[in-house]
């Protein structure tokens, strides 16, 4: 079966990369310090200028933190630096996501007749310089199918208010909350699918008509619906497995000590890394299904 061997081979070949897990890790590593020490130094700058500090030191208090947010400023603050960090997240994703299928399409052979492989590192920064452009222009683009996405939940509201009698009927209004959060995720995941295939399309094809390759891989994942979903939530399973071994873990491991909060801090770059580990399995598993004759160079 197509979709089981696309998802095996997928599992398999980001298990055989390393070197581009470790470059996944450590960009996620930088970013979480990076991120960590930009909130503590405008969280504690902005509370500096108040009294709310020595409260906040003294005993700890939910009330007294809310407080500061709404009338100090620490909304303002914590939504500024937020944002910018969203915004660099963004950007470096779509550096990351050509990088990733890059190396997994590109020959690393140099054309000198010595049959020496290139270096994973050029290979991998040479793809995502190359492709950000392009996926950038695909991230503007994707916007028309956000945009869809928005609409179709939009128009559900009055379906909803018919339904449940504008609220009055609790029982259906609770079915259909859970109904609408099932239809809100499979849409999300849904257009989160074409985006990946649209990518390996851009790089497999080496394609700068980004628009023209969105609205072709559309076409390619509804004439195979079932099986492009079937191996997304195949993946998408295997994440949440990954997670859910992450989060016993992290329940269990008691941080009373210093040695205990090593462990805690070492099982979480773990979990980092098999985050990566995941992304990588699901733009390879994708890349066999949608062009298994040029998988991986093979």
């Amino acid at each position: 079966m197509k979709v089981i061997r696309s998802y095996y081979q997928g599992i398999k070949e980001a298990t055989l990369q390393p070197k581009m897990i470790f470059v996944l890790w450590l960009i996620n590593f930088i970013f979480s310090s990076v991120i960590f020490y930009l909130s503590f130094q405008a969280f504690s700058g902005a509370i500096g200028k108040s009294g709310v500090a020595e409260r906040l030191l003294k005993e700890f208090d939910f009330n007294v933190l809310f407080e500061f947010l709404i009338h100090d400023g620490g909304f303002k603050t914590i939504f500024s630096v937020a944002f910018v960090l969203i915004l660099i997240y963004f950007l470096v994703s779509i550096f990351l996501y050509g990088g990733i299928l890059f190396s997994l399409t590109n020959p690393r052979k140099l054309n000198t007749g010595e049959n020496r492989k290139q270096s994973f590192t050029p290979v991998f920064f040479q793809g995502a310089g190359k492709f950000f452009g392009r996926f950038f222009r695909l991230s503007i683009y994707s916007l028309i199918l956000w945009g869809i996405f928005i609409i179709f939940n939009m128009l559900l509201n009055p379906l909803g208010r018919l339904l449940t009698a504008k609220g009055a009927n609790e029982q259906v209004a609770f079915y259909l909350f859970w109904v609408r959060l099932g239809i809100g995720f499979f849409l999300l995941y849904l257009i989160k699918m074409i985006l990946d295939y649209a990518r390996i399309k851009i790089v497999i094809e080496d394609s700068r008509h980004v628009f023209r390759s969105l609205f072709r891989t559309i076409k390619f994942v509804f004439q195979r619906l079932g099986k492009t979903l079937a191996l997304y939530y195949l993946l998408l399973i295997t994440g949440i497995i990954l997670f859910g071994i992450y989060w016993v873990l992290k329940l269990i491991i008691p941080s009373y000590s210093l040695i205990t909060i090593i462990i805690i801090f070492i099982v979480q770059q773990i979990f980092i890394a098999s985050r990566g580990w995941i992304k990588i399995a699901f733009q390879a598993g994708q890349l066999k299904f949608y062009s298994p004759e040029r998988f991986l160079n093979k």
